[in-house]
């Protein structure tokens, strides 16, 4: 899954950035990580029936492999002088949140499993909108065009 699914996703960054530049790629990353949230809600939502589940335990995976494949699609674009530190804090990022979301709802018997399946999904949501606020001056963002002036020296 993981070599087959994040290669689809650094294809579809690939694909969106071919026909709409650094927009389509961060477009196609907020798109894919926002399906990975949903479908974690809806997988928490699920849990009486064991089929559901697990039919949606292997799309979630899926597009957790997407997005990863859709994020480096973007690192080369992030800092040429400070490629592999921003390489190593994006693949340390995945780890990182993964043992937040450990801790925080499934530690502890505060919360039902299926709760913090749910509620993690809403975290994921929630940190996705963060690709909103990327800007990079010389190629654009989701909703700005780039500086006309800015270039990668500038950069």
């Amino acid at each position: 899954m993981n070599l087959f699914a994040r290669s689809l996703g650094g294809v579809a960054s690939d694909w969106a950035a071919f026909k709409f530049g650094m927009r389509g790629r961060l477009w196609s990353l907020w798109i894919l990580q926002t399906a990975e949230g949903f479908i974690s809600v809806v997988m928490g939502r699920v849990h009486n029936n064991l089929g559901m589940p697990i039919f949606f335990m292997v799309v979630f995976s899926l597009f957790v492999q997407m997005s990863e494949g859709a994020s480096f699609g973007s690192v080369p674009f992030l800092s040429k002088r400070t490629l592999g530190v921003c390489s190593g804090f994006i693949g340390a990022g995945g780890n990182a949140g993964g043992a937040i979301m450990m801790t925080a709802f499934f530690k502890s018997d505060k919360y039902e499993t299926y709760d913090g399946i749910s509620l993690m999904g809403v975290c994921i949501i929630a940190c996705t909108l963060v690709v909103v606020t990327i800007h990079f001056p010389q190629w654009g963002s989701m909703f700005f065009p780039a500086n006309e002036h800015a270039t990668e020296q500038d950069y």
